[in-house]
């Protein structure tokens, strides 16, 4: 004899279909989360190099207004002194001391390059 009524088979069924799709999302959720995440780190990477390449362009012109300065063509920055640029920044480190080096450095976000010449 069998107990069990047609509605409770139907709630059975409809539950282990509700279990399946969760299952189912669950498996998919992590699927896009491991797609997306390489796209970040992508990302990030990008910027890194925008933002190193502008780190590098800011310590390049620090280094031509040294030379300029040291031409006599403007004025010598102060040792410690800084220009902003549009979000970066120039910091002269050095400016030539009696053996002629110089150390300027730029940033721009989380990347700093340095360059140290030497004048004659």
């Amino acid at each position: 004899m069998n107990t069990s009524t047609p509605t409770s088979s139907k709630q059975t069924r409809r539950g282990t279909v509700i279990v399946v799709i969760v299952v189912v999302m669950a498996i998919l959720a992590l699927v896009v989360a491991g797609a997306v995440r390489p796209v970040r780190d992508e990302s990030d990477l990008a910027t890194l190099r925008v933002e190193t390449a502008r780190a590098f362009y800011a310590s390049e012109s620090g280094a031509i207004i040294l030379m300029n300065a040291v031409l006599g063509n403007t004025s010598m920055p102060v040792s410690g002194s800084s220009i902003s640029l549009d979000g970066q920044v120039i910091n002269f480190i050095q400016i030539p001391d009696d053996q002629g080096i110089a150390i300027v450095e730029g940033s721009s976000g989380d990347a700093r390059r340095r360059i140290e010449f030497k004048t004659e």
